[in-house]
């Protein structure tokens, strides 16, 4: 009898989204939580609100810097931290006369292992949970056989074994919840196939909802 398997998974790859600004003058700094890295989204030195570090006379809310975002990326992308400073020098006048702003539109994102997809052996138990403050999303999933390398067993060489309510199944207990645990037996999916050693695959994610 082959044993039993208990996959434990922690999942990244969710985002969320942060507005920084610093004033013509001053240093920005762009910072996400231990695990995680910044992805700039935007950025802008320059003005398009008034309101936004408020000065004398007239300012041009017109003023974009057309090489913020690839000045801002060479510093920060990919880093779990970085500060950038807000003047001419770096990012060069695009408004003589205004007092200007840097403001940065970056996520944090999860560091990820290298993909998503997970499997667990006929008769064993897939247990999939999602860092504090995140939620399962199913993207796909099988219980049967597609791979001859994965869970080698009896029958493994029908690899063309699909269920036709391994996702719904999946869904219905795990999308959604910040974990759950799935066992990978015919009794949850059927036997799609059998005489065939099977195995429960999932894909799968983290989002914030």
């Amino acid at each position: 009898m082959l044993p039993k398997l208990l996959g434990f998974v922690l999942l990244f790859g969710s985002t969320y989204a942060i507005t920084e600004r610093a004033c013509e003058g001053s240093t920005l700094y762009l910072t996400c939580p231990q695990g995680q890295s910044i992805n700039v989204t935007y950025a802008n030195y320059g003005r398009s609100n008034l309101f936004v570090c408020p000065a004398g006379g007239q300012q041009n809310t017109n003023c974009y810097s057309g090489s913020s975002i690839q000045t801002v990326r060479n510093t920060c992308q990919g880093q779990n931290q970085c500060s950038i400073s807000a003047s001419d020098a770096l990012f060069g006048d695009p408004c003589p006369r205004t007092y200007k702003y840097l403001e940065v539109d970056y996520e944090c994102e999860f560091q990820s292992p290298p993909g998503n997809r997970f499997h667990v052996c006929e008769g064993g138990s897939l247990y999939l949970y999602c860092p504090r403050g995140t939620y399962l999303v199913i993207f796909s999933a099988n219980f049967g056989r597609l791979s001859s390398a994965i869970c080698p067993g009896p029958g493994s060489n029908n690899v063309n074994c699909v269920s036709s309510n391994a996702l719904s199944v999946v869904r219905n207990s795990c999308e959604g919840y910040p974990s759950c645990q799935l066992e990978a037996i015919n009794n949850v999916f059927g036997d799609p196939c059998p005489g065939t050693y099977k195995y429960l695959e999932v894909n799968v994610g983290c989002s914030y909802f």
